[in-house]
């Protein structure tokens, strides 16, 4: 544990600062974020920097007893910041579950050829169709647990830049995917009145 002088000094230099926080507390955070709320690695990790900037915005303004104290209140920063995403997560997808290939095709095996599984798994095929090799690959490995320094291997794209590009292509597959079973859904209801 270091004296509570020696952290303050060290969270003035806000480069030094950034640091010691991710090396003390980044892995701990995101291995609570992805365990304990079930979100993605990527989706934690954006969640412990923006803890992080915020850490060091408002330190100056606190005073802290310990490094136990610091850590209680980086540790409630951060719930706090996860508790919005998922809000802001369940809002952007309406409250819609993106089920996984394994269970739509387990729903087609079970329900025959119309079930609501099969017409998950034939829009989701259609997107995945309308991509770029390199975007599907993409999908693909990360989904199988691929860093992304493993994927850059095969896409030919700067490894840096991976996770944005996932990050975008994942959101706009669910944004179209939403919108395709609700326009499916509405034709399904009005052909049944």
């Amino acid at each position: 544990m270091y004296p509570v002088e020696k952290i303050r000094s060290i969270l003035k230099d806000h480069k030094q600062g950034a640091e010691w926080l991710y090396q003390n507390y980044g892995h701990k955070l995101v291995g609570y974020s992805v365990n304990v709320y079930n979100i993605s690695e990527d989706a934690g990790w954006d969640l412990v920097y923006k803890t992080i900037y915020k850490m060091l915005e408002v330190v100056v303004d606190h005073e802290f007893e310990n490094e136990q104290k610091l850590g209680g209140f980086m540790f409630r920063t951060f719930v706090n910041y996860l508790k919005n995403h998922l809000r802001d997560e369940k809002t952007r997808t309406g409250g819609a579950v993106i089920i996984s290939i394994e269970d739509s095709k387990r729903d087609f095996a079970n329900k025959g050829g119309d079930g609501p599984g099969n017409m998950r798994m034939r829009l989701l095929k259609a997107e995945l169709d309308k991509l770029e090799g390199w975007q599907r690959i993409l999908l693909l490995m990360h989904s199988q647990g691929s860093s992304y320094a493993e994927i850059a291997k095969f896409v030919n794209k700067p490894e840096g830049q991976l996770k944005v590009y996932y990050q975008r292509l994942k959101n706009r597959l669910a944004e179209t995917l939403q919108e395709k079973l609700k326009t499916e859904e509405e034709l399904k209801n009005a052909t049944n009145r």
